[in-house]
């Protein structure tokens, strides 16, 4: 079962939730909603 979700935060893209998993990432500091590619790429910014 896919259920939609909302939009990365960073790109735009639509993200589902999957069987129950999100495939996307809920970012803590905002509660905001990132794909996994841009989430990564916002992760390696920061180091």
């Amino acid at each position: 079962m896919e259920e939609f979700v909302g939009f990365c935060a960073k790109c735009g893209k639509p993200i589902h939730c999957l069987s129950g998993f999100l495939n996307g990432v809920i970012s803590g500091e905002k509660e905001t909603l990132y794909c996994f590619e841009c989430y990564e790429k916002k992760d390696i910014k920061k180091q």
